[in-house]
């Protein structure tokens, strides 16, 4: 059954005019797969209270999520993978890529935590990746903050983002652009510190202007060339105007592969439950 919810456009219109952002209209649907079921990847299982598949529209595209409740939901984070972002999820919830990001195999870990998971998909018309400097423009914050507004609306608790590699450029940039549907708070794992040739680093965002809760979260091994520990400071320094800021740095995993996939330090394997914990309690109370 597919539930559509027109008011969000008066919503949406605001908040786009607040943010200098082109205007659109917004709606959304929401298909309910599954109730009272398991949610079960690689590294986790937990149970969750309905999936969902939900269509958010804005600016003549589409942006899908992979909704995973939970009874007495205490917020909401949204997920961002790390890689190209184009997560191909299927009308029957099917996730067609990433499955093994990191935030995506330990997403139970925040159900068991009464945290509601929203996988986000690459918008419909940018189905192959999030690359080519997308991730870090005004129409992707624009998805973001029709994404946030319409969960916002749907579930009644504070809306987080949370991005992990790649996917922390998407958060800056919907933190940095959004106006007045900005996330409640933004959670930064494995972010990317320095430019490179598929576009984007947090320091191309005026990061001074980012007056939320910012959670950082990083592994003292991480190999990745663009992901160095030694820009951690650097960004703490950047986020001047982040009101609470709290840095959080691992030890500690297993590391196998290349250095910039989720099954190295860069992706926090073997300590996905410590890391998931620390981040939940987090959004439940943030704390300098």
């Amino acid at each position: 059954m597919f539930i559509r919810y027109r008011e969000l456009l008066y919503a949406a219109l605001a908040g786009s005019l607040a943010a200098g952002l082109p205007v659109w209209a917004e709606t959304a649907a929401i298909r309910v797969i599954a109730r009272d079921t398991q949610s079960t990847t690689g590294t986790a299982s937990a149970p969750v209270r309905t999936i969902e598949i939900h269509d958010v529209r804005a600016r003549n595209a589409r942006t899908r999520l992979r909704v995973e409740t939970v009874a007495d939901p205490l917020a909401v984070a949204v997920l961002f993978a790390g890689g190209k972002g184009a997560m191909q999820l299927s009308q029957d919830g099917a996730i067609g890529w990433g499955r093994g990001n990191f935030l995506i195999r330990a997403r139970p870990l925040f159900s068991r935590n009464g945290i509601i998971t929203a996988i986000i998909d690459a918008p419909s018309d940018h189905p192959r990746d999030l690359d080519n400097g997308f991730r870090s423009s005004p129409e992707h914050a624009a998805d973001i903050g029709a994404v946030i507004g319409h969960l916002r609306q749907t579930y009644q608790v504070p809306v987080w983002l949370v991005g992990t590699s790649r996917g922390t450029i998407s958060v800056a940039n919907a933190a940095a652009r959004t106006g007045g549907r900005k996330p409640d708070g933004i959670v930064l794992t494995a972010s990317v510190l320095v430019a490179n040739r598929r576009g984007g680093q947090l320091f191309d965002f005026d990061l001074g202007a980012i007056a939320l809760p910012v959670l950082i979260a990083h592994h003292r091994g991480d190999r990745c060339r663009v992901t160095p520990p030694d820009r951690i400071a650097a960004l703490t320094a950047a986020l001047k105007r982040a009101r609470p800021l709290k840095t959080l740095l691992y030890e500690g995993g297993i590391a196998t592969g290349n250095p910039c996939k989720a099954r190295h330090y860069h992706g926090f394997n073997g300590i996905e439950d410590q890391v998931i914990a620390d981040i939940a309690a987090w959004i439940k109370a943030p704390t300098p």
